[in-house]
Formats: structure tokens, C-alpha cells, sequence
């Protein structure tokens, strides 16, 4: 044993140079492997640069009134509020009638910016009326109220920027004493143009809630009444008796629901004098604010969902400044994923409005639902109530709106639709 043990020996010493060379490339191979091993795990956190974000400060009719002249000859801020109240009064009724004669009086229609712009309201007005006729729903009245934020004046044109903010009240006309509503908060930019002892709008341009249902509809400027051109009658009763919200440790839908509604943006829905939560960043780059809304109404540990965040989706709050956040906490297409491949969501059904309406029983309060355009994940939003019809309605930012019917807006043939449990 003992001369085994010594030829042993002798044979590493004489191989001294060999076994050395060996050790150095076996330490190099285990730190390649520790380094990609490493980024494996860490793929998926990826931070947001803080440039992106930018601080929750509160727009709440508030005129720019060192760009706003006063000498008794220029308008006051009351004159403009008054014409875009005559305005969206007038959009507004033929959101119900289809009637658009009037509105041709607010519009340059010798400016290309302006007649785009009364077109574009043409095509709201029958995708709205449309969408509607389909579900058995009747519109009994729409209003809008104007905040301005800013005016500047540049010669006789008067550069606004202003919320739009909606009220809709509708019923289903087989039960018309039951009262639903919803709420939208629109962002304008609109050039005015003073004509004698009122204005023209030279532009008006937004980003719409009803954006990707419009591509169907053209126009020209020979309309007076918008006729219905969609028929298709959906059998819409989807009988939800049971609305309890289902709440435990891991998860509070009630809580969820209530930052949601709280933080919605929209004033008339609540009695919270702020749009947002002043503890969070606004996210301010390509895709919106949305999915940062959506994370914060499912894990805030005061008021919201308290779902726990993790390495992977977090966000250190507005105290640390600037913020720190994962990609997962504002992409909506990564915040789906994560929640899926952790397990903490299960996916319902994938598909368009009439291959889910057998699903729409399966989705409980604080749900979400995620938004495809070819396949490709645009948007989330968070499920906060049913109508007495049982049809889900949802709150969302980036366009504030506050229990809004859930693929409003959403129509196009390209558009799908995810419908996702959270898991309790």
C-alpha cells in the first residue's frame, strides 16, 4: 500500500507542469459558468431608467397665466371654457342622435389640421353609436367638462392644452330602470382661432379611448347624419349572481379594486383630490403609464392589493428619488409574463370579444386584462366591476378611465384579448 501510494506521488510530481495547466483552465471554466449562470438568473431584472418617470404633479384646471394676456381686448379664460362647453355639448348629442350638421359650425374645414380633426369626431360618433347598437345599449345622456391646463397665445391663435372629462350614463333596453355608468378622462391639444365674438378650432388632437375601433370608418365632409352601420346582435347576459369579492393573504381583490377606483383620475367617480398616488412616479416613456398603475393597484401594502413584490417586479418608492423600477412593474407585455411564469395568474382564455363571452363568468374583481394588437401585448388594465348585465368593466391610465366597458374602444379585426385570474 504503501509503495501504491508512493508511485502515486511520483507520478503527480513528474506531471507537475500538466496538472497545473489543467487546474488554471478548470478555475476559468467554473467562472464562465458561474458568469452566465449568474446572468440567467437576472435576465429578467432589467431597471427603467429614471429618466422616464417623472414626478406626480397634479393638473387640475389650472390656466398658465403668465402666457395669458389681459388687457380687456383678449378673451378670458371664462370665453374659452364657455366655447369648448358649446363644443363637446354639441359632439356629445350626436353621440345620441347621429346628428352632425351642428357641429360643422366649430371647424376651419378650409384648414387640413381641422378638418382631420372634425372627421376624426365623425368617426367616434359612429363607432360609439355602433358599439352600442350591437349590446342592446342606449345612451341616456353624455357630458364632458373642460379643464384647461395651459394657454399660450401666438398672434391671434390661442395654443390650449385641456382635459376632457366624461360621464356616461346607459342601460340595456330591455332593463331600462337600471342605470350604469363610466368615465373617461381625455388630454387635448387644440389650436384656436378667435372669429368675431367666438373660436374655430384650427386642430384638436388627442390620444382616444376609441382609437383602435375607428379603422373602419371613413368619412367626408358632405355628412350630416352618421348612420348605424354594425347589426350584429350580441346576447349579452352573462348572469353574475355571485359578485362577493374572494380576499385572502396573498392577495386583497377588494383592496385592489378600491386603489383602482381611488387613483382612476377621473374627479366626478371619488372624492380623492388627487389624479394619482404621490407616492409613485408618473411613467412617462412610449408605452404609458398603464402597467404602473396596474402594478401599484395590485401591490401597494397600504391601500392596495398587497400582492409582494420580489427581485424581479419592484419598484422602490417616490422616496428614494429617483425611483427604482423593474421592467416588469411598466411593460405591460413583461408584467404579463412574469405574473404567468411565477405562477401568480393563470390565463382564462386568449381571444376576441365573441370567442370570450362564454369566459366573462370566470373573471372575479381585481382580474386583469390585457390588450393584443397582432399578438403583440399594447396594454393592461384591471377588472373593478360588472354591470347589472355581468359585463366587466375595468379601470386604466395612461387614458384615465374608470369603470369603463372593457373592449370599448378596442374592435379592430387585429385585436385579442387576455383574460388572467390572479391567484389567491
Amino acid at each position: 500500500m504503501r509503495l501504491w501510494f508512493k508511485d502515486l506521488i511520483e507520478f503527480f510530481k513528474s506531471k507537475k507542469k500538466f496538472f497545473s495547466i489543467f487546474l488554471n483552465i478548470f478555475l476559468i471554466l467554473v467562472l464562465f459558468i458561474s458568469f452566465f449562470y449568474s446572468l440567467s438568473r437576472t435576465n429578467n431584472l432589467i431597471l427603467v431608467p429614471s429618466c422616464q418617470f417623472e414626478e406626480n404633479i397634479q393638473y387640475e384646471a389650472t390656466t398658465n397665466v403668465g402666457t395669458f394676456i389681459t388687457d380687456g381686448e383678449e378673451p378670458n379664460e371664462d370665453e374659452i371654457i364657455k366655447f369648448f362647453n358649446e363644443l363637446f355639448t354639441t359632439r356629445n348629442k350626436a353621440f345620441l342622435t347621429g346628428n352632425v350638421a351642428d357641429l360643422y359650425k366649430f371647424y376651419d374645414t378650409s384648414h387640413t389640421y381641422s378638418k382631420y380633426s372634425l372627421l376624426h369626431e365623425f368617426k367616434r360618433i359612429a363607432y360609439l353609436r355602433d358599439w352600442a347598437n350591437e349590446r342592446n345599449i342606449s345612451f341616456s345622456n353624455i357630458s364632458s367638462t373642460p379643464k384647461i391646463r395651459d394657454i399660450k397665445i401666438n398672434n391671434s391663435t390661442y395654443s390650449i392644452v385641456l382635459r376632457e372629462e366624461y360621464k356616461f350614463d346607459y342601460f340595456y333596453k330591455d332593463t331600462p330602470d337600471i342605470n350604469n355608468e363610466f368615465g373617461v378622462s381625455l388630454l387635448h391639444n387644440v389650436d384656436l382661432k378667435k372669429m368675431g365674438n367666438s373660436f374655430i378650432v384650427q386642430k384638436d388632437y388627442y390620444l382616444d379611448c376609441f382609437q383602435e375601433g375607428l379603422k373602419d370608418y371613413k368619412f367626408d365632409l358632405t355628412e350630416k347624419q352618421i348612420p348605424l352601420t354594425k347589426f350584429k346582435a350580441y346576447n349579452v347576459n352573462f348572469n353574475r349572481n355571485n359578485l362577493e369579492f374572494n380576499t385572502n393573504k396573498f392577495y386583497d381583490r377588494k383592496a385592489a379594486v378600491n386603489y383602482a377606483n381611488k387613483y382612476c383620475g377621473i374627479s366626478w367617480a371619488n372624492d380623492n383630490n388627487s389624479r394619482y398616488n404621490n407616492n409613485y412616479y408618473v411613467y412617462t416613456a412610449s408605452c404609458g403609464n398603464c402597467t404602473n398603475f396596474i402594478s401599484q393597484c395590485l401591490s401597494d401594502k397600504n391601500e392596495g392589493g398587497k400582492l409582494k413584490q420580489d427581485k424581479i417586479w419592484l419598484y422602490e418608492t417616490k422616496h428614494s428619488k429617483p425611483p427604482t423600477a423593474s421592467e416588469t412593474w411598466i411593460n405591460s407585455d413583461k408584467l404579463i409574463n412574469y405574473l404567468l411564469s411565477t405562477k401568480r395568474s393563470t390565463l382564462i382564455n386568449s381571444g376576441n370579444f365573441e370567442n370570450l363571452m362564454s369566459n366573462f363568468n370566470n373573471l372575479q374583481h381585481g382580474d386583469l386584462i390585457s390588450y393584443n394588437i397582432n399578438n403583440s401585448i399594447e396594454h393592461t388594465a384591471i377588472v373593478t366591476d360588472f354591470d347589472n348585465k355581468g359585463y366587466p368593466l375595468v379601470n386604466s391610465n395612461s387614458i384615465d378611465k374608470y369603470k369603463f366597458p372593457f373592449d370599448l374602444g378596442w374592435s379592430n379585426d387585429d385585436i385579442t384579448f387576455n383574460l388572467l385570474s390572479i391567484i389567491e
